[in-house]
């Protein structure tokens, strides 16, 4: 009955090709703005994502980087990489401030770092240097590109104007940018000790286990939070979530809710739509089985066809919008849209489901009248 639905709907290509695309768009729609939302989330915890530090250590009773402030005791640095079992140990300062650009302020993570740490700066240099002198910063590519800056170039950030020196690549969103100074300075704008630290980001030995090390540095270095680096960026997902992704999930809910109307509005009516070629059917002599066989058939390939191109041209379209708006992260993972599947297939069943009894009364002189 498949291969006779695939029949009757290649009778009207056209018509064919408007059902799978409704299906299909429905699909982009649900796909992309869950995409724009899972990239949020995701850009938000880039800097704790793409360093080795395997584990995070904060002042007690921190437990995020977003909308947090963590200053850390006074010899704590020296104290973690005391700990045997730690390879590398690196402290930050970290602040938010608004870079102003011309008349533009852009808020950004401010890190601050020493020279010649192994990590702890930007993953990915486009060009310039990460040593950084007092009055010299690393500023995203993104940004310098829009507003047509490049190294040497100035910036003003909290009322002292800071040199480009870096350029760095993948550090500008729209849940959070980062830009990075020299710490020294930094301490001083925060009005701390230069080796004050907010963070300290470890790297641990080869073959360590990653919890022992946790605990022993929970148990050897007093009033701090010890997180590993899943943990942590866990945490700042879900601060994010609370604080101000409550519009990006309503969103996401609307998109997912009207794309599963337009899904069933859309079997529904090509179910409709097909009542000569039924009327055709009962005529040639078919039972109720295969009435039924047929319209859930028909049902099924507008669907599953119209939800593997969405699939496609959401990818497709994700890709774009990264390229074109490098701010905005589009991340569309396949857990998405396999959630997705069972809802439509009863949306489609429902949907097709709903017109059946009127099919089966059809009178097959329709097929004469027409």
């Amino acid at each position: 009955m498949i291969k006779l639905a695939w029949r009757n709907l290649q009778h009207d290509r056209f018509r064919f090709l408007i059902s799978v695309s409704g299906v299909g768009l429905s699909m982009i729609l649900i796909l992309l703005i869950g995409g724009v939302f899972a990239g949020s989330e995701e850009q938000a915890v880039l800097y704790i994502r793409e360093q080795p530090a395997r584990l995070w250590i904060m002042q007690e009773g921190v437990a995020n980087m977003h909308m947090s402030s963590s200053l850390l005791p006074e010899g704590t640095l020296e104290q973690v990489q005391s700990v045997d079992g730690v390879k590398s140990a690196v402290g930050v300062l970290y602040t938010n401030a608004g870079v102003e650009i011309e008349d533009t302020i852009i808020f950004n993570y401010v890190i601050g770092v020493d020279e010649q740490v192994p990590f702890g700066g930007p993953w990915k240099l486009a060009e310039g240097t990460t040593d950084l002198a007092p009055d010299e910063i690393i500023l995203d590519e993104v940004i310098a590109n829009r507003y047509g800056l490049q190294l040497g170039d100035t910036v003003e950030v909290a009322g002292y104007d800071l040199r480009i020196a870096g350029l760095s690549q993948d550090t500008f969103g729209l849940a959070t940018s980062i830009v990075w100074v020299n710490k020294t300075a930094m301490a001083t704008l925060m009005g701390v000790e230069p080796d004050a630290n907010s963070y300290i980001l470890v790297e641990p030995q080869s073959g360590t286990s990653i919890q022992s090390l946790k605990s022993e540095i929970a148990s050897q270095v007093p009033d701090t939070n010890v997180l590993t680096s899943d943990e942590f960026a866990e945490s700042d997902q879900e601060m994010i979530r609370q604080m101000g992704a409550d519009l990006i999930g309503m969103m996401n809910s609307i998109a997912y809710i009207i794309g599963l109307i337009v899904i069933g509005i859309t079997v529904y009516t090509t179910t409709l739509e097909r009542s000569q070629e039924y009327g055709v059917l009962k005529a040639v002599g078919a039972n109720k089985r295969h009435l039924l066989s047929v319209v859930f058939g028909q049902a099924f390939v507008i669907a599953g066809i119209g939800f593997v191109v969405g699939i496609i041209l959401s990818y497709g379209a994700g890709s774009v919008i990264n390229d074109v708006f490098p701010e905005m992260l589009v991340l569309i993972r396949p857990a998405h849209w396999l959630e997705v599947l069972p809802v439509m297939i009863i949306v489609t069943a429902v949907a097709a489901l709903l017109p059946i009894q009127r099919i089966l009364q059809l009178d097959p002189m329709i097929v004469f009248n027409a």
